[in-house]
């Protein structure tokens, strides 16, 4: 009996909604949609997890690296030069280097790497999976850790952050993939399993990890500073290369990791001359449940003036439950001053917060204060003095009756501490907490003359706070 009109438009309508359903190559722009059963069959989770996570992987490159020393360059006890000539000064083009992948983990263009990979670069270039290329900057760094934040300049639109799974939410023995953009070419893909949770790494007999992750995927060139995702497309690790010459054998930063230094960066006093006062954290218990906590609370803030302590737990913030540390480190560090945050605790106490200006009076007077030195902007007529092959940045024009070891003045400052030193309002944030006593790292560029040619030298230095 033929079927009315009216039924079979239906089923024809029930079968497209049940098409696009449930064939998984309609979602995915890397998979092209086929009615081939046999290509369908091939879709395999790994293949859905790779283009998940494709969108989210960048590729890190420079036009130049600071090498160890110049290979033409005779006296080579001068160590880390940039190796800058007046060639490239005029402007001709040098060849490209890849450093290796990052991670984007918001849709503004945050995206996290390994520290070495841009430790050495002079201009990052960053080249996204639709193959647009933009220039990126070093927000932070932390080289005891192997992390660095940066940020991707001049985005017309925004881009597909990468998904995380559960802090500590680790199986042994469960498929994991390692992604890469090498090159700006695609995609590099390793897959194998979680080999060994909580590996120790030692140097010199001293360990210098102790939760590192291995799997029997390798690293390959340009997939380090990438994500190590499991099956589900969630980033699990960022991909580091600590062992050479090894063979099926992968290594990865545990995210749980990555997520608690991010959190330190993360915050309203880096980014928009705010203060707030919190630094979160999370942590996964013997039993298996995540907390989310105050890690640090920052001395005259709000949160300090509200009276919240060290590792209170926080359930609820602005009223929606604490799930994710990326999504509230998120949070946090896109505030500005006036806004409000209000904090619920496992016990029930409510915290009503406002962000306030950070008005510090006088930068250079705290410089020289917690510091003993004194600087000014890198102008134009300054650096034509000095040799210098650009503008901008802070140079050191005043030091300590004692000086400090290996600075001069005239010397460039990049970093102090994990903050890279661009302005003063950049000064300001590296040293609005700091403590008397403490001992700050920098790294700064001076300029060296050889046979009429230039040289950058990077050289680092500690700095006391007094």
């Amino acid at each position: 009996m033929a079927l009315p009109s009216k039924k079979i438009k239906s089923i024809q309508c029930f079968l497209t909604i049940a098409v696009a359903l449930f064939v998984p190559g309609i979602f995915f722009a890397d998979v092209p949609i086929t009615h081939d059963v046999a290509r369908r069959n091939r879709i395999s989770p790994t293949v859905v997890a790779v283009a998940q996570t494709m969108p989210s992987v960048v590729n890190l490159s420079t036009e130049k690296v600071i090498d160890s020393y110049a290979h033409d360059w005779p006296l080579k006890k001068f160590e880390n030069l940039f190796d800058f000539t007046p060639e490239q000064i005029l402007g001709e083009r040098q060849p490209g280097y890849s450093l290796g992948s990052g991670s984007i983990i918001d849709a503004s263009g945050l995206v996290v790497t390994n520290a070495h990979i841009v430790r050495r670069a002079v201009k990052i270039n960053a080249t996204l999976h639709d193959g647009s290329q933009h220039l990126a900057e070093v927000l932070a760094a932390d080289d005891l850790n192997d992390i660095a934040l940066l940020r991707i300049i001049g985005l017309q639109k925004p881009v597909s952050p990468i998904k995380t799974a559960a802090p500590g939410d680790l199986l042994l023995g469960e498929t994991v993939i390692v992604v890469g953009n090498p090159y700006g070419l695609g995609s590099s893909i390793s897959q194998g399993v979680l080999s060994a949770i909580g590996r120790k790494i030692t140097h010199k007999g001293e360990v210098i990890f102790s939760d590192i992750l291995q799997s029997s995927a390798p690293v390959f060139p340009g997939s380090s500073g990438g994500p190590l995702i499991n099956i589900n497309g969630e980033i699990i690790g960022i991909n580091t290369a600590l062992l050479r010459n090894t063979r099926d054998i992968g290594f990865a930063i545990p995210f749980q990791r990555v997520e608690n230094i991010l959190a330190r960066w993360l915050i309203p006093e880096r980014f928009n001359d705010a203060t707030l006062g919190i630094i979160p954290g999370v942590k996964r218990l013997s039993n298996g449940r995540l907390v989310y906590f105050i890690r640090e609370i920052l001395p005259d803030s709000p949160a300090a003036d509200a009276g919240i302590v060290a590792e209170t737990q926080i359930t609820h913030v602005n009223g929606e439950p604490v799930d994710s540390l990326i999504d509230w480190s998120r949070l946090l560090w896109r505030l500005m001053a006036d806004d409000e945050l209000e904090l619920q605790t496992d016990t029930g106490k409510t915290y009503k917060l406002k962000v306030r200006k950070m008005l510090p009076e006088d930068v250079e007077k705290i410089v020289n204060l917690k510091l003993g030195i004194k600087v000014q902007p890198l102008t134009i007529k300054i650096a034509d003095a000095l040799n210098y092959p650009f503008h901008g940045g802070l140079i050191i024009s005043g030091l300590p009756q004692a000086g400090v070891n290996g600075v001069r003045r005239g010397d460039l400052l990049l970093r102090l501490g994990d903050v890279s030193i661009n302005s003063r309002e950049d000064l300001w944030r590296a040293l609005a907490h700091a403590r008397a006593g403490e001992k700050i790292p920098a790294e700064l560029v001076c300029v060296q003359r050889y046979l009429d040619r230039y040289y950058l030298v990077k050289k680092a230095a500690t700095f006391s706070v007094r």
